[in-house]
């Protein structure tokens, strides 16, 4: 993107990608919908980029309820062109929506896949009328999830952001939340949340996932693999290393991670061994992860130069 312009194709590849994660999240919610026909408004500012959904969104909606002034004859429409949805109208019902997909990418982002569908291992609590939650990834991390948007998560498509993130490079985020004026509820994330480059392989799908990630790296082969820290967690005494749009779980043969936290969010480059070994001791692994031994600094600028003036 250059001076804050997109390209018309681009442009529009992110506007279709819009409006099928919109109806796939309304019509989850309101199935009745699914038969009405409507253009989903949007506004576009330059710089970010920016999709705005109007507040007046309901009344968009109903008047694509309404063909030359006569109603659609369904009770269920009826009712929703009175602006009322069980006990919300057309504003809270698409604030559900804002809220579901900021925490389907909350939950991808922790879990670091949308494939998951069953959790064994579960946490229950309750918060101001909310009932949450608790599911933990493989570091051993727990997020506390409402419990109906965990729901709607174990039924989303692989590919419901393919179109979207597909836009997400170095310089470009994509960035879902509510304006600064509105109100946040109890059962939202209660931020912003975004997908970064090193993030783009849990949420795009260029093929099909279940091929080998990199089957050019083989069981015990040793690699030297250039690419980017995003995390460290000391628990598991793992980091995530971003290499090729994916993010690989990285540990060192001995040690401690905390010994390479120079390196923490930076660019390197990692030396070590492709480990496809599951828990059970077979060789199966899709994904590979990388037992190195140490890591070294890229010919790019160090993390201290990026502070430097």
């Amino acid at each position: 993107m250059k001076d804050g312009y997109l390209d018309a194709r681009k442009s529009a590849e992110a506007l279709i990608g819009i409006d099928e994660i919109f109806r796939y999240f309304l019509y989850k919610k309101s199935p009745e919908l699914n038969s009405l026909e409507f253009d989903l408004p949007v506004r576009t500012r330059k710089g970010s980029w920016e999709t705005l959904i109007p507040e007046n969104i309901g009344e968009w909606i109903q008047l694509a309820m309404t063909t030359g002034g006569a109603y659609y004859a369904g009770s269920a429409l009826k009712k929703m062109a009175q602006n009322d949805i069980g006990d919300s109208g057309f504003k809270d019902l698409f604030k559900g929506i804002v809220k579901g997909i900021k925490w389907v990418v909350q939950i991808g982002k922790h879990l670091k896949t949308l494939k998951k569908r069953k959790f064994d291992k579960v946490e229950f609590k309750e918060t101001k009328g909310v009932q949450f939650v608790g599911i933990y990834n493989d570091e051993g991390e727990i997020l506390y999830v409402p419990k109906i948007y965990l729901e709607l998560f174990t039924e989303i498509p692989e590919t419901i952001f393919n179109r979207l993130t597909q836009l997400v490079e170095e310089e470009r985020k994509l960035k879902i939340g509510f304006s600064p004026s509105e109100k946040i509820d109890n059962d939202d994330t209660q931020k912003e949340v975004s997908i970064s480059i090193n993030e783009k392989g849990i949420f795009y799908k260029g093929k099909d996932e279940d091929d080998v990630l990199f089957p050019e790296l083989v069981h015990n082969q040793y690699v030297e693999l250039e690419g980017h820290i995003t995390r460290g967690n000391e628990n598991s005494n793992t980091i995530g290393f971003a290499y090729q749009n994916h993010i690989l779980t990285c540990y060192p043969i001995s040690g401690k991670i905390v010994e390479d936290r120079t390196y923490f969010f930076g660019d390197c480059i990692i030396r070590g061994y492709v480990n496809r070994m599951d828990k059970n001791g077979v060789y199966i692994e899709k994904r590979p992860r990388i037992a190195y031994m140490d890591i070294l600094p890229t010919d790019k600028e160090s993390n201290k130069d990026m502070f430097s003036k």
